[in-house]
């Protein structure tokens, strides 16, 4: 006769220690308040398990040397009511640098946190190590470093930046961000950041070197190098793949950027391509080469779907090698744009009040009337 009593018993030992293990796991994952639990970062980042989701309430924190190493976890900050950060860390120019990232998987993230204060060490603000973690929503403002990377510094790692700011910030390579070497499968990215008013030697926004960044709908204005790459310097070497610094650069914007010798917006150096697709690259200066891109011989900027125009200071607005498909407005000036211009033809007229009436609420309303009405006759 067969034993059901001993099937039986068996099930219910199993479900017994399935039901053990996913009770641990559940209450292993805890939300640690800063200050509430621990009055430091680094005493909440420390008491943390994978899993675990450290929340840091609104205010400045005046901390430096934060270390991140090996922890699935999430570091969020508090927002203000418009979405941005209301948590600040500010290391008043203490300390090597603000925080460090190693070894870390992109289940990691760190959330609306503005990093601020780091002035005059040879490290960036935020540095990263073999880190292939999120950033979302962060700030990286006023940071001043001689080395590499003024806001972030990442070493042979993939990050995620999303909905990021690099401001004002200052080194020798890479104002905003400096890469050195991807050296793994996979390469940083960028959506929807912006690189505002930071300043290097080679590249004023970024500098990357041997890497293969991918960035979406990013916008770089008002940037500075006092040699090559006012917002985007790259340099990349043959000797491997991985380290090729083929770059893609997706409906990005380039205004306003400036570079003394070459590459108002871009500069590719020594090995690589730079990938352009959709984008606009105007009011760019640069002294020597390429008042919007430049591109040595052993480098390619291929543009496709792009608009390059009104940048100044050379001959020519892209310099070097090229690659231009036929979809790319390149001109000496811009368009002129008008408001009430709806469809974009030069006038307003009664073809844009009737495309406002057509569309009324969807998405047009009395706004826009008046724009058309106000701006009657040929653009200028």
């Amino acid at each position: 006769m067969y034993n059901w009593n001993g099937e039986i018993t068996i099930v219910r030992r199993t479900l017994s220690i399935l039901a053990t293990t996913l009770t641990s796991t559940f209450a292993a994952a805890a939300t640690i308040d800063v200050p509430g639990d621990f009055p430091t970062i680094q005493q909440a980042i420390d008491a943390s398990s994978d899993g675990d989701v450290v929340e840091i309430a609104a205010g400045t924190y005046h901390d430096s040397d934060i270390v991140i190493q090996q922890k699935d976890i999430i570091l969020r900050g508090a927002t203000h009511a418009d979405g941005l950060p209301a948590t600040t860390i500010d290391s008043q120019g203490g300390g090597k640098y603000l925080m460090s990232l190693g070894d870390l998987q992109d289940t990691t993230a760190i959330e609306n946190i503005v990093f601020t204060g780091a002035n005059g060490q040879s490290w960036a603000a935020v540095i990263m190590f073999h880190a292939s973690h999120r950033m979302i929503n962060c700030t990286f403002v006023d940071n001043h470093c001689t080395g590499l990377g003024g806001g972030v510094y990442n070493l042979n790692g993939s990050p995620h930046f999303i909905d990021c700011r690099f401001m004002d910030n200052t080194a020798n390579w890479g104002g905003g961000y400096a890469c050195w070497e991807t050296g793994q499968p996979d390469h940083p990215s960028f959506l929807r950041c912006t690189f505002s008013g930071n300043t290097a030697t080679l590249g004023g926004a970024i500098g990357n070197f041997r890497s293969s960044p991918v960035l979406t709908e990013c916008v770089f204005t008002d940037n500075i190098a006092t040699e090559r790459g006012g917002a985007f310097f790259n340099e990349g070497t043959d000797c491997c793949e991985r380290w090729f610094g083929d770059v893609v650069m997706d409906r990005c914007v380039f205004e306003g950027n400036t570079a003394a010798e070459s590459g108002g917006a871009v500069s590719n150096r020594t090995f690589g391509t730079t990938l352009i697709d959709g984008c606009t690259i105007s009011h760019n200066v640069a002294g020597i080469l390429g008042s919007a891109i430049s591109s040595t011989d052993v480098t390619m900027a291929i543009l496709t779907g792009s608009t390059v125009c009104s940048n100044l200071g050379t001959s020519g607005q892209i310099d070097g090698p090229m690659d231009l498909d036929g979809t790319n407005v390149i001109d000496e000036d811009c368009p002129v744009e008008c408001e009430g211009d709806i469809n974009g033809d030069g006038t307003v007229n009664i073809t844009d009040l009737l495309a406002v009436i057509g569309s009324w609420g969807d998405p047009y309303d009395v706004s826009d009337l008046l724009a058309v009405i106000s701006g009657w006759g040929a653009c200028e």
